[in-house]
């Protein structure tokens, strides 16, 4: 087949027109929600246009111009599926949270949808693209072409800027998250910020409470803490929390017993399983939380150095660093169904194997898989699913709401069993002096104001995401009756616990962030 020739002024002015349009559908929307006037969306629109106009035009004189512009359609079109789909933004931390995802997980996001979006919207244009003959020119022609054409687009922006300045930046102080709505300047942003963090000097290993020891007990009995670290759960969905489905029934009988106690105003670190996991275990808080809290000594380093057993059980994508220097278990294989990850519940037989080789004190966390979406449906099985009908789609605007709540709130049954499951456990085990703590690492929207799924910068996120479930047991162990008291509890809270009830002295510990600190 005969190839067309084209011009570079007209492949230029088509392929600028098509990233600006093609892709901006969550950015307009966005404009529309927040009342901005059409003509300075407009204006906005065409400087972005200008703004890819002028790195094409770069590209044409190093002779590059296809390769580029091809990569910019590519990376353009999977991330405005995802930004149309779930409502979410591509910013460093998404990125993070994305690079991080393991194969089951990210298997969970593929759909037909996806497939049939990246074909017509990604690569049938890249093909057409590649197909289109450019005029051959030599460098000092391509050179004076993109001078000139260059300095159209400059002094077009220019004028935009001129004569939309106040309106520009009321948009952008006001509203911070446009820049990560506009595709794919907001991919190729992330992955340049991303790419600075991974291939920067690695910062040396630092090592934090080499002061902490051990107050003297008198107790005979080993002390045992279990931390069940949920997955996306949402306090708001949780019975026990006066959600009026039984979500949770086991946990509702424990509390009208007075055995445990749900904090029904926590809050989280982070959005995000890569941002709130390393935090809640560092010495961090969540006002200034740094990557670097990955690469410093945690909680349980602490509690591992002063000789406490300490055990991390993973059935989720990882540990995110934090089980890096202690003892981890993974739920063997055959404790799971074929082609599947793990529910939850096998989680209680590898747990009630750990207590009965407990000898000391000790530390064990159960890293779930909890209620991670889209995929809700997967994470209950079918003698646990106790609403119906069911999403079963990983588009989850294909799906009535009413179907994907139904979902979801399967998945919080399971985590409702489980966690009574242990807390039976340890209740019948005589040889230990044993609590309890559940807390999710975030929360997650369903369709909320047309929010899917988790990830959103906390500064922007609504409270779904970040209103978490936090249950403790027995509840005379830590501070009061939390839901009479309405007690704020977060993640910053955590270590600082864990630190007091094994009776750690070290100057990292803040009694004022212990939850247990009222009854030393």
């Amino acid at each position: 087949m005969k190839r067309i020739n084209v011009n570079f002024s007209t492949i230029l002015l088509c392929v600028t027109a098509w990233l600006v349009l093609a892709y901006s559908a969550a950015l307009r929307d966005s404009l529309e929600n927040y009342a901005v006037y059409p003509i300075t969306q407009i204006k906005l629109l065409a400087f972005v246009a200008c703004v890819y106009g002028l790195l094409l035009v770069l590209a044409r004189i190093l002779n590059i111009f296809k390769p580029v512009a091809i990569g910019l359609i590519v990376l353009a079109a999977p991330a405005a599926f995802f930004m149309q789909q779930y409502g979410i933004l591509i910013d460093p931390d998404m990125l993070i949270n994305a690079l991080e995802t393991d194969p089951a997980e990210a298997h969970d996001q593929l759909s037909l949808g996806l497939f049939f979006y990246v074909i017509f919207m990604g690569i049938v244009p890249a093909l057409i693209l590649a197909f289109l003959k450019i005029l051959p020119t030599g460098f000092f022609k391509r050179l004076k072409q993109g001078v000139i054409i260059g300095l159209c687009f400059t002094i077009f922006s220019i004028g935009i800027v001129m004569t939309s300045y106040d309106d520009f930046a009321s948009l952008f102080r006001n509203h911070r998250d446009i820049k990560y709505r506009i595709v794919p300047f907001n991919v190729i942003s992330a992955s340049v910020s991303v790419a600075k963090q991974k291939l920067s000097k690695p910062s040396e290993f630092v090592t934090q409470g080499e002061d902490a020891f051990r107050e003297i007990s008198a107790e005979t009995k080993p002390k045992v803490m279990v931390v069940i670290l949920g997955e996306t759960a949402r306090a708001d969905h949780f019975s026990v929390n006066g959600y009026p489905r039984p979500t949770t029934p086991r946990l509702e009988q424990l509390e009208r017993s007075g055995e445990i106690a749900s904090y029904d105003e926590a809050v989280s670190c982070g959005t995000a399983t890569a941002i709130s996991v390393p935090c809640m275990f560092s010495f961090y808080n969540a006002d200034n939380y740094d990557q670097a809290a990955r690469n410093t000594t945690n909680v349980l380093d602490v509690l591992d150095t002063v000789g406490i057993h300490v055990t991390w059980v993973e059935n989720n994508s990882g540990c995110k660093n934090v089980c890096d220097r202690i003892n981890t278990l993974k739920i063997p294989p055959e404790m799971c169904a074929a082609n599947q990850d793990c529910f939850d519940t096998a989680l209680i037989d590898l747990f009630h194997e750990w207590i009965e080789n407990v000898k000391g004190d000790s530390i064990v966390v159960l890293h779930q898989m909890g209620s991670h979406g889209p995929a809700y449906f997967e994470r209950s099985p079918e003698q646990l699913k106790k609403f119906l009908p069911e999403c079963t789609s990983a588009e989850l605007t294909e799906c009535a709401r009413e179907e994907i709540v139904n979902a979801y709130d399967n998945s919080l049954v399971v985590t409702d069993e489980m966690v009574a499951a242990i807390i039976e456990l340890l209740k019948n085990d005589m040889r230990l002096d044993a609590s309890l703590m559940y807390v999710s690492d975030h929360g997650e929207s369903l369709g909320d104001n047309g929010v899917y799924l988790h990830g959103l910068p906390k500064w922007l996120a609504p409270k779904e995401q970040t209103h978490i479930p936090w249950i403790v047991w027995p509840s005379n162990h830590f501070k009061a009756n939390a839901r009479t008291d309405n007690q704020q509890v977060s993640h910053d809270n955590l270590s600082h616990t864990l630190l007091g009830y094994f009776k750690v002295k070290t100057e990292l510990y803040d009694s004022r962030l212990d939850l247990t600190s009222h009854h030393r």
